[in-house]
């Protein structure tokens, strides 16, 4: 005999992880189990099952799958298994089986995931685009390190002041993987942290840039395509938790906990070691 057992689910931003008993799809033998854009797939077989994972979104994913009761069963591959699930995609993750059939056996699994590509190495030879016009000076609100909300994991972030409708362009090229505009709010209420709109950009070192806090229908691109820097990608905004109009940039990278940890970044200014904005700093758009 076997049993699995529900326990509560936890979610962050993009992220989310459960421990749930996955249901049998009409008509197959088949059982899924979905959070978001992700999904568990179990196939059973005699004393055991196999499992995928289904990646919908136009990002990787990065993913934990482990097994917090596991008796009398034999699995496939160490654990916890870690690994990152393509864009678009369905990929075997393991198998398990009982050890002695003729015995109970016993078995609960957990899984959590988030965007990204877990423990993606930053390409720190990359200079930035600082992303709008080079016609435009603004300046640095917040900057790496700032005491109003760039600290811990958002410590490597910077927030510049921006007339709404101001149109922003990549800072570096890649793949869009994620666009929301529909949002309407933006306030320092807690609750709207989760409602900024944004474009996310996929680089080729697997880290993400993130563009916050566009206008209300202001994404210009869609995810899977494909950016250089430079290209318009929206229009900026003052929606989510902003007191007022501003474009947040920060690039992150999965780490082993499945949180996202920003990165340090240089922007072109024509020097070997690239710019790093400071606060008060009034800056023109492009490469300096």
């Amino acid at each position: 005999m076997f049993a699995t057992t529900a326990l509560p689910k936890r979610c962050w931003l993009l992220a989310c992880a459960s421990v749930l008993l996955a249901v049998p799809l009409p008509g197959s033998a088949v059982e899924r189990e979905c959070e978001g854009d992700l999904c568990i797939e179990l196939e059973r077989t005699e004393g055991g099952a196999v499992f995928f994972a289904i990646n919908r979104q136009a990002a990787p994913a990065s993913m934990v799958l482990e097994f917090p009761v596991l008796e009398n069963m034999r699995v496939s591959v160490p654990l916890p298994l870690r690994t990152v699930v393509p864009p678009h995609s369905r990929e075997r993750l393991l198998a398990i089986r009982s050890e002695d059939p003729s015995q109970s056996y016993r078995w609960r699994w957990s899984w959590s995931w988030t965007t990204g590509v877990l423990n993606a190495s930053h390409n720190d030879d990359s200079r930035y685009l600082l992303p709008w016009s080079a016609s435009h000076r603004f300046a640095v609100l917040q900057a790496a390190g700032g005491t109003l909300s760039h600290f811990g994991k958002a410590r490597f972030a910077f927030d510049f002041r921006m007339p709404s409708d101001t149109l922003v362009v990549a800072a570096r090229g890649g793949t869009v993987v994620r666009a929301v505009d529909h949002f309407r709010k933006g306030g320092l209420e807690e609750r709207l942290k989760k409602r900024a709109n944004a474009v996310f950009v996929l680089h080729e070192d697997g880290t993400i840039a993130r563009y916050l806090h566009l206008r209300p229908g202001g994404a210009l691109v869609e995810p899977g395509e494909s950016l250089r820097a430079g290209e318009p990608i929206g229009r900026s905004g003052n929606t989510g938790y902003s007191q007022s109009p501003h474009l947040h940039f920060d690039v992150f990278a999965v780490d082993d906990e499945l949180g996202w940890q920003t990165v340090p970044v240089r922007f072109a200014d024509g020097t070997a070691q690239g710019l790093v904005p400071t606060p008060g700093a009034l800056l023109y758009g492009g490469a300096r």
